[in-house]
């Protein structure tokens, strides 16, 4: 199979998000029966395709998530969590991009509260699309499933009940529209 750069996937150039129409998102289960969901924006990513290959790196302000409980926030941040006030951002950058438009496959070491480690996201890329002369853009989706443990998000209770508040396993997804620098 070969590589994006190789097919022509993604064009030569740079390739900066469009704040706009982009999005990182979490999910993680809550209490065994319902979704927890959260968001960062804005976001900052680029795409560089060359000689080289392709390269993707973004990142996120630790305090820019959104979610539906100000209550809750200020635990987010904490060190249980994130720890915002060591680790204000979330970063990630690509080590190996491969697949074709359909089926990519995104390998890149994903940095957050404080700890670092490799993941492999997959996705589609769709594009080049023209909006005008002088005027393209790409999309790129992605998601990974990472557990928060790995990165020191340790915080757990039991439920009365039986069971935890929190499942270890957190989704990870990006939605990316990207402008032809």
């Amino acid at each position: 199979m070969k590589t994006i750069t190789e097919s022509g996937i993604v064009p030569a150039g740079t390739w900066t998000v469009d704040q706009t129409h982009s999005s990182a998102e979490l999910e993680v289960e809550h209490g065994g029966f319902s979704v927890f969901r959260g968001g960062f924006k804005p976001i900052e990513a680029s795409l560089v395709s060359d000689e080289d290959g392709a390269r993707l790196q973004g990142s996120a302000d630790v305090k820019a998530i959104s979610i539906n409980d100000e209550n809750l926030y200020p635990h987010l941040l904490s060190p249980d969590f994130f720890d915002v006030e060591r680790n204000p951002k979330i970063t990630f950058h690509t080590t190996e991009i491969s697949g074709d438009a359909d089926n990519l496959r995104v390998k890149g070491e994903l940095s957050m509260a404080g700890e670092s480690r490799e993941v492999e996201a997959t996705g589609r890329l769709r594009g080049p699309v023209s909006f005008g002369p002088g005027a393209e853009k790409v999309g790129l989706e992605l998601e990974t499933v990472v557990d928060r443990t790995d990165f020191g998000m340790n915080w757990q209770m039991d439920l009365p009940g039986g069971g935890k508040a929190l499942a270890e396993e957190i989704r990870l997804s990006v939605s990316l529209e990207l402008n032809r620098e």
